[in-house]
């Protein structure tokens, strides 16, 4: 189901696409691959910002009016020339039970023609999390699909690939074009080991829920490098989900130290990695006190 909320004029929508977070790649039979995808309504966004002093001087009028410096009349008169000069787009709305990355479709490119395929892709994570989204000038929507090794339908070779969204009654909006090279050879053993491939299966493994998989893939990298930014913060987020709550707190604390030893001069802290912590300490405060 897609509905469109407003229909004052066109609103231009945003769609980019990317696998393992590039747009030209080469994958390993036996490693996994993710597609991102974000949808984004540009114009909204820019009305948004454009309306923001406009809204200001409307309150700054109900102000007046409420403290009696003017009068009804002209609060009202005032108020409707500021809204005359607001921009207005269209925004939509996207889901339904299945939720709305059901409606994303990914296309393929075969013999000079895009055709929807039919590979066994697994939904590993949305933003938001609800079965609609409504795509304004505050929301955008990410989805991240997942393509396992081990899937038999699993394609080889070089393939352009795009994702798809219908927005509207004859209405589709298109995505970049993705280039994936699926080789038929395994990742080689020299690689295996090093740092980013096992970040990667231990990302992926996360993703799909299978949390005792993906902290040995990420206790493995910290191996390699006991102070690699990633795998700590990769350690926090499986250890929380496992239930470990001080082995969490204290894979995001050392990922916090790791942060200012390696970027002295950062301008700004790291804002997730301090929440994660924050979030953790309450949580801890209120194992203790129960």
């Amino acid at each position: 189901m897609v509905r469109i909320l407003e229909s004052n004029i066109f609103s231009q929508i945003s769609m980019a696409c990317s696998a393992n977070e590039q747009t030209n790649i080469m994958v390993y039979k036996d490693e996994p691959l993710i597609f991102s995808v974000s949808l984004v309504n540009d114009d909204a966004i820019h009305a948004a910002s454009f309306n923001v002093p406009l809204e200001d001087q409307i309150k700054e009028l109900e102000r007046k009016f409420k403290a009696n410096k003017i009068t009804e009349e002209e609060f009202k008169g005032a108020a409707e020339e500021i809204k005359k000069e607001m921009l207005k787009v269209r925004i939509y709305r996207i889901g339904g039970p299945k939720g709305w990355p059901y409606f994303i479709k990914f296309q393929s490119l075969l013999k000079n023609s895009w055709e929807e395929f039919k590979w066994p892709l697994r939904l590993l994570l949305q933003i938001p999390s609800s079965n609609v989204v409504t795509l304004d000038g505050w929301t955008s929507c990410y989805a991240e699909f997942g393509l396992d090794p081990e899937d038999i339908e699993r394609p080889q070779g070089e393939i352009k690939v795009k994702s798809i969204v219908e927005i509207g009654k004859g209405i589709t909006v298109e995505s970049n074009i993705v280039t994936i090279n699926f080789l038929t050879k395994k990742i080689p053993e020299t690689e295996k080991d090093k740092e980013e491939v096992l970040i990667a299966k231990g990302r992926y493994a996360y993703k799909r829920g299978l949390y005792d998989e993906a902290i040995k893939y990420i206790q493995k990298a910290l191996q390699v490098n006991p102070h690699s930014l990633p795998s700590l913060n990769l350690l926090g987020d499986i250890e929380e989900k496992r239930g470990n709550l001080n082995a969490a707190l204290s894979a995001y604390e050392k990922a916090l130290e790791e942060y200012f030893k390696q970027y002295p001069d950062a301008d700004e802290p790291p804002r997730l990695i301090e929440s994660n912590i924050s979030r953790l300490q309450a949580l801890l405060k209120i194992e203790i006190v129960k």
